[in-house]
């Protein structure tokens, strides 16, 4: 699609996909994002933020890209001890994290968990916003339960000064099964008073097209597993064309071998660097011909040796099968 001035990606954060090692890699090789967004930091039961959440936004580790940090809090006081400390860092936004699904986060009434009481979350914004300087951002899902709740959410977010509201239309007890339901986020866009983002299952430019088309005022698009399993995607619907089949393979490959050393410099043991290279290629598998073939090769890999076959199998495949796309007589 056509880029204009307005228009602008951010990067969604996934929990254990989308560190400061990928985003450092998928911004040098690959950019077209506006905004990375970190995975969430949260206070422990200690009043401690985790060590690897804090090198996570350590400023060193994310030179390259504008980052917006978000935080996951269910109360006041965490949420105001969590947005000091990224002002303290820097940072200028924070994002609160309405939105995660999962049941090991909404069982505590965090993530999408605090959507079915809005009377809690108007009291930490109530409580939270005089104390902080940096502007708030929310990423949300419609609800919990169902889309009903995003209503009487709505009237609640209305009142307060937020910077954005980037809303993904399920809602929490779905995951990621089903449809975004479009309409529910047209309704919720003609009451919401906030600057809106859309969010959910933008894989292709064909799709933004038709969700522009539909939403003709929304500028501002979130990816997240769309990205991870097409890294160029930026670059697409930035309106730019892929590289020849050599540089494409080449690039992804040299994305590769960039993610896999940094996790090798500082991950302990085979096992550990063979688990996140795992989860890395859970995604990063769809960009090749074969993604079920693809990704049970680097299932199989037990050790580094196999793990190194693996991959050279892999793109050798990919070099294969874009040399038999681009022949004449195929």
């Amino acid at each position: 699609m056509q880029k204009e001035s307005d228009f602008k990606i951010y990067f969604a954060p996934l929990q254990e996909s989308t560190d400061y090692i990928y985003r450092s890699a998928h911004a040098k090789f690959f950019g077209g994002v506006d905004k990375y967004f970190a995975p969430y930091i949260v206070r422990q039961n200690d009043g401690t933020v985790k060590t690897s959440h804090l090198r996570d936004i350590k400023s060193e580790n994310n030179q390259e890209y504008p980052l917006v940090p978000q935080i996951l809090a269910g109360n006041s006081a965490d949420f105001i001890f969590l947005a000091r400390l990224l002002q303290d860092k820097g940072y200028d936004e924070v994002n609160w994290n309405l939105g995660c699904p999962y049941p090991m986060v909404t069982n505590k009434g965090l993530g999408s968990g605090l959507l079915p009481h809005p009377d809690r979350i108007k009291a930490i914004l109530e409580a939270s916003l005089p104390q902080v300087s940096c502007r708030i951002s929310v990423k949300m899902r419609t609800g919990l339960q169902s889309h009903d709740e995003i209503f009487q959410i709505i009237e609640v977010l209305n009142e307060f000064p937020l910077s954005e509201i980037i809303l993904h239309p399920r809602f929490g007890k779905q995951l990621y099964r089903g449809e975004a339901d479009e309409n529910v986020f047209a309704e919720a866009h003609k009451k919401l008073n906030h600057s809106l983002v859309y969010n959910g299952d933008i894989e292709s430019s064909e799709n933004l097209n038709r969700l522009n088309i539909l939403f003709g005022d929304i500028t501002t698009w979130m990816i997240g597993r769309g990205i991870l399993k097409n890294p160029f995607l930026p670059l697409l619907l930035n309106g730019g064309c892929l590289p020849d089949v050599e540089a494409r393979a080449i690039v992804m490959r040299n994305f590769h071998n960039e993610i896999f050393l940094q996790y090798s410099n500082f991950l302990n043991g085979s096992s550990h660097i063979l688990m996140r290279m795992e989860k890395f290629w859970s995604y990063f598998s769809f960009a090749f011909p074969d993604q079920h073939k693809t990704f049970k090769r680097i299932k199989k890999a037990s050790n580094l040796v196999k793990y190194e076959a693996a991959i050279n199998e892999n793109f050798q495949r990919l070099r294969d099968h874009e040399e038999d796309e681009r022949s004449p007589n195929s």
